[in-house]
């Protein structure tokens, strides 16, 4: 079996030598279509063997990448971005091959993409999404933005991998994150110009105005992507994630927000955000006894999971340390200060650098003396 590696770049010489790196063990062929890189990138690229290959960039993903697809001879295609790279190369054609044999047959892998942020130091959270599928001609990639893999013949197979092809993302850190939300909602915008707006485009318009901090529009968008009869292959927490962030920017009647969180949670029973999210409401509404009920689930389910998750989940470190001050504050409330240490102590663990969380507890130590 042939595995072929497929890339689309531009300028990312700071980013593509450690995504190569996590190639080597297993891959076959290397292709990199190049949309226009004035550094390093065509170099390096040619130097770990890949044919390089030049296309002009068109505001739209879904060309690149079939282009890099039309000059790919392997069985099987891995397409990563040049920002991601697997966290257990050793085990990538392994899995693979099973995937290959699995009975159904599968066209295409989901896989858990750890988003990290080096400026942060920390993880921001794990989507799911598709970066290996067969190569057949049936499969091809569609969408000028956010582009996704198709089967002209009917529904795609997934196969919903268990870890062994988990991969880092690198691309969303605070500072590049905004950059890409402008251009991703440009090209959005052009397509809708040309085509008119599409239910399917609900959920995308909704990040890019969350990331550029047009909380009206994220949550106009988020809310019309919950009820589009055309849902995301993956899950809709991301979607959710949008709206609730957007009435809390907003200041949106918290029982509204409420209305929301507890919707979530009944459709993600086993992910510790919605728990998270609706103790923070329920603390705002000074319902504190639900509250502390609502966060110390989140807590237990993010530090032993139920289930393993099979939906993406933006609960991170930070978020972990957010609840775990919060319980500290209700406990200290309660005069249960043992309590509250351990639970300010859990919270410095997870994000130690978080200066509004050194002074809660700083605040609570001078209190509890007094």
């Amino acid at each position: 079996m042939k595995i072929s590696v497929c890339y689309i770049v531009k300028n990312e010489e700071k980013n593509l030598p450690l995504s190569l790196e996590t190639l080597q063990p297993f891959a076959d062929e290397l292709i990199v279509a190049d949309t226009g890189s004035t550094d390093h990138t065509r170099q390096i690229a040619a130097a770990a063997g890949a044919l390089v290959l030049d296309f002009t960039w068109r505001d739209d993903f879904a060309a690149a990448r079939n282009f890099a697809l039309d000059h790919a001879t392997g069985d099987w295609i891995v397409f990563p971005d040049a920002d991601e790279g697997f966290l257990y190369p050793e085990r990538v054609r392994r899995k693979i091959t099973e995937i290959d044999a699995h009975i159904p047959p599968a066209d295409a892998a989901m896989v858990t993409l750890v988003n990290l942020d080096p400026e942060a130091g920390q993880s921001k959270g794990n989507v799911r999404v598709v970066r290996l599928f067969r190569h057949i001609p049936e499969i091809r990639y569609q969408g000028r933005i956010h582009e996704n893999i198709t089967h002209s013949g009917g529904t795609l197979r997934l196969y919903q991998d268990d870890g062994a092809l988990s991969m880092y993302h690198t691309g969303y850190a605070d500072s590049v994150g905004t950059q890409k939300a402008e251009r991703n909602l440009r090209i959005l915008q052009q397509e809708i110009a040309k085509h008119g707006e599409q239910p399917g485009q609900y959920m995308y318009l909704a990040d890019c105005y969350l990331g550029i901090k047009d909380y009206k529009r994220a949550m106009k968008n988020a809310i019309l992507a919950l009820d589009s009869p055309i849902q995301p292959v993956a899950s809709r927490v991301g979607i959710f994630h949008v709206a609730i962030e957007s009435m809390r920017q907003l200041g949106w009647p918290l029982d509204e927000q409420l209305a929301l969180a507890n919707m979530a949670m009944a459709e993600y029973p086993d992910q510790p955000e919605f728990y998270g999210e609706r103790g923070m409401i329920l603390c705002a509404m000074d319902r504190l006894k639900e509250a502390r009920a609502s966060l110390q689930k989140a807590a237990a389910l993010y530090e032993t999971p139920e289930a393993p998750l099979t939906a993406e989940t933006y609960f991170n470190a930070s978020s972990a340390a957010t609840v775990y001050a919060r319980l500290g504050e209700l406990e200290a409330i309660r005069e249960n200060r043992d309590a509250a240490e351990a639970y300010f102590q859990k919270a410095l663990a997870e994000d130690g650098t978080n200066e509004a969380l050194k002074e809660k507890y700083e605040r609570f130590l001078r209190e509890s003396r007094s």
